[in-house]
């Protein structure tokens, strides 16, 4: 197991000055740019969720074996 040498530092002096000013991280513009990035990825998930059991229907049906609707 390596273990790595983190120099101790004055983490106080590392923070923004205006947290909520223009273009800082945690601002409101980037968390409804969080949240639409985080929809459209659901909205992949449930497409490819939804592909998938569409292929284990089609499956389940050559093999004869009795459909679950879930």
């Amino acid at each position: 197991m390596n273990y790595y040498y983190l120099p101790m530092t004055d983490d106080y002096r590392q923070q923004p000055t205006q947290p909520f000013g223009p273009g800082f991280p945690g601002g409101f513009g980037s968390i409804q740019q969080q949240l639409n990035r985080i929809e459209r990825t659901l909205q992949r998930h449930e497409d490819r969720l939804n592909r998938l059991n569409r292929r284990l229907q089609r499956v389940e049906r050559r093999l004869g074996l009795p459909f679950e609707e879930f």
